[in-house]
């Protein structure tokens, strides 16, 4: 791959796996230098990738953000790229959505973001070439039944990266969502394998025919990441095998 992200520093969320996972290991073939945080243990192999830092927090624990982000500030001084990849996906109909699980999905999906993204200003500022890149979904631009603290969150996501992108460009800096379709990942995972009509419905669905995975996901981020998408900023990128225009 180019090395199109060469002494970039870039910190990915979720990264133990997945959507995250992917978008890491891209950055680190395009050049950057990558701290991956994510709340499950990362892979022995991770763990000894060149350029890849790695580190097991619990990004909702009292103080893990503050103490992410002075993790990069001492390492690099800077931080160029942020992707806010963390989140969750629970299936419950409204009436079996309790307060609990729709605070936790809001905290996750939506609040986490704001927080990494508030925190994270004076070291993005400190870049040349400062980019947020939000994995938001395909959800933010409709509804399903059993997903409406997903399907929210997902809306709050794009709606955020929006202003984002309108208040820090003054700063050179970029914000920017990508839509991912139905990815096969540890969330999704099982669904998939366990439910043949879910499954079929969308593979069915994408003009493509086939679920995405999380390599389809990655050349994005790093577009994004780029000198290439400079000029770009309060955009959101649908990648969903062509699922939200097929008729």
């Amino acid at each position: 791959m180019e090395k199109v992200l060469e002494k970039r520093v870039a910190l990915v969320t979720g990264a133990a796996s997945g959507i995250g996972q992917a978008i890491a290991h891209a950055f680190l073939d395009a050049g950057a230098e990558v701290l991956a945080v994510d709340r499950s243990a990362f892979s022995a192999e991770d763990a000894r990738r060149p350029g890849l830092v790695t580190m097991q927090a619990d990004l909702t624990a009292p103080g893990a953000v503050e103490q992410i982000l002075k993790t990069a500030g001492e390492r690099w001084g800077r931080l160029d790229v942020l992707v806010n990849n963390a989140g969750v996906a629970p299936y419950a109909l409204l009436e079996e959505t309790s307060d609990a699980l729709w605070d936790q999905t809001v905290l996750i999906n939506l609040t986490l973001v704001f927080r990494l993204s508030r925190g994270a200003l004076p070291l993005l500022k400190s870049s040349k070439a400062g980019r947020i890149i939000n994995i938001g979904s395909v959800m933010s631009s409709f509804g399903s039944a059993g997903l409406s603290a997903y399907a929210t969150t997902k809306h709050g996501v794009a709606g955020l990266t929006k202003c984002l992108a309108s208040e820090l460009g003054q700063y050179g800096i970029t914000a920017n969502l990508i839509q991912p379709g139905a990815v096969v990942t540890g969330i999704t995972r099982d669904a998939f394998a366990q439910d043949d009509a879910f499954r079929t419905f969308w593979e069915a669905k994408a003009a493509l025919g086939r679920l995405g995975q999380p390599d389809d996901i990655a050349p994005v981020a790093v577009f994004l990441a780029s000198d290439g998408a400079g000029f770009v900023s309060g955009q959101g990128f649908i990648v969903d095998g062509g699922a939200v225009q097929k008729p």
